[in-house]
């Protein structure tokens, strides 16, 4: 297939088209800053019309977005997590596009109020309207070496004592970002006359501090994180010190990711391991798994 991959040049985005490619695909990078000969730029801060995106998908089999952005203005998040993912829908359904997946997040519709939540959930609206049969993946937290969460989870880990949330008892049931990038490719071979939401996640959920715990002894830690390491941090500790870390770039620790994280994430694990033909990547093989 030749596809269009919007978001390429991201942690994900990065993971999808190693995947793609070696599958032996045409993989047409629309990043926005072009760095290889095929690249195309683009801007989702900009290009918020069908029209900006028709001439783009000329003999373009497949669309897959995964661009998206943690924080920003609530009108910054709704035109890159919506409205120009809409608009890109619109186009792909004027060129007779025949497959579309889009890169969304477990959670939208939990009810959880977050700005991240609400745009994204947004964004799978109006890409449905537009192509009805579109694919949506919604990734649970993902792990792999170049992404930002996970670096800060294995700065914690170097940590004697770490203080959490609710000492890390939130459920959550991560992903590796091969498994994310596996499952993208994986829809593309789905009927593309049947709808697909998919739960991109991990083989079991298990609490947080059991995450870390896990990622402490695969990566040799002299004194591995002990579970009796996590201590309690108050709430409006946890509040301060997110709201403090917004103003950082890459706005990992903030209060909608301290809402998101306290909430939880997991969902069946079934349904992704249907579409991959395995089960997922279990938690005690991420670090050293090479793919």
């Amino acid at each position: 297939m030749k596809i269009l991959l919007t978001g390429a040049s991201g942690f994900i985005g990065q993971a999808i088209h190693q995947t793609l490619t070696a599958q032996g695909h045409t993989v047409i990078r629309a990043v926005r800053k072009p760095s290889q000969p095929t690249d195309i730029a683009v801007n989702f801060e900009q290009d918020t019309a069908a029209a900006n995106w028709l001439p783009r998908l000329k003999d373009i089999d497949a669309v897959i977005n995964a661009v998206g952005i943690l924080g920003g203005s609530e009108a910054q998040m709704m035109v890159v997590h919506a409205q120009a993912p809409t608009a890109l829908a619109q186009a792909a359904a004027q060129a007779g596009v025949k497959h579309f997946v889009q890169v969304s997040a477990l959670g939208v519709d939990s009810g959880l109020d977050t700005l991240y939540y609400r745009s994204k959930l947004a964004g799978e609206q109006g890409i449905r309207a537009a192509m009805p049969h579109a694919a949506v993946l919604r990734p649970s937290m993902v792990y792999g070496a170049a992404g930002a969460a996970t670096q800060m989870f294995t700065q914690l880990t170097r940590l004697p004592l770490i203080a959490l949330p609710l000492a890390g008892r939130m459920r959550v049931q991560p992903v590796h970002v091969s498994d994310v990038a596996a499952g993208v490719a994986a829809l593309l071979n789905v009927n593309a006359s049947t709808a697909q939401t998919i739960h991109a996640v991990g083989a079991a959920p298990m609490s947080l501090a059991d995450y870390l715990k896990s990622l402490a002894a695969q990566l040799g830690r002299s004194a591995p994180l002990k579970l009796s390491a996590v201590l309690p941090m108050p709430m409006f500790a946890a509040k301060l010190s997110a709201q403090l870390m917004s103003h950082l770039p890459q706005q990992v620790w903030t209060p909608e990711t301290l809402a998101m994280l306290v909430a939880g994430s997991q969902a069946d694990a079934q349904p992704f391991a249907a579409l991959l033909g395995r089960a997922p990547l279990a938690v005690e093989a991420f670090v050293a798994y090479k793919n």
